[in-house]
C-alpha cells in the first residue's frame, strides 16, 4: 500500500509515466525512481506491534536544472507526513548525461 501512496506522491512532481519503482525503462529527460530501504516494526503497546516504520529513497535523475524538483519533491514528501527527508549527495552521471540526486525519508505505518 505504502508504495502506492508514494507513486502517487511522486507524481505530483514529475509525469505519472516518468515515476517507476527501481527501474526506469523510458527516455524522458526527467524522473524519478523510488525503492524500499529498510522496514522495520517499530511501535509496540504492551507487547503487540501497533506500526511499522520504513526507509524509501526516491532518486530525481534530469538532464536539466533539478532544483525546484528537489523541492517540491521535498514538500509533497512532508505533505505526506513524511520525517527525516534527507537530500543526498548529489552526482553527474557522464555515462547518460543524468544529473542524479537522491532523497532519502522515513514514513510511518500504523497497523
Amino acid at each position: 500500500m505504502l508504495d502506492r501512496v508514494i507513486k502517487e506522491t511522486l507524481e505530483k512532481v514529475v509525469p505519472p509515466a516518468n515515476v517507476a519503482r527501481i527501474y526506469y525503462k523510458g527516455k524522458s529527460d526527467t524522473f524519478i525512481t523510488f525503492q524500499l530501504v529498510l522496514g522495520a516494526r517499530s511501535i509496540f503497546y504492551d507487547d503487540v506491534c501497533e506500526g511499522k516504520e520504513y526507509i524509501y529513497r526516491a532518486d530525481i535523475y534530469s538532464k536539466t536544472d533539478y532544483t525546484a524538483l528537489i523541492e517540491k519533491t521535498v514538500a509533497e514528501l512532508e505533505a505526506l507526513e513524511c520525517y527525516e527527508i534527507t537530500i543526498d549527495p548529489e552526482d553527474f552521471e557522464n555515462a547518460t548525461g543524468y544529473y542524479h540526486v537522491p532523497i532519502t525519508f522515513k514514513i510511518m505505518e500504523e497497523l
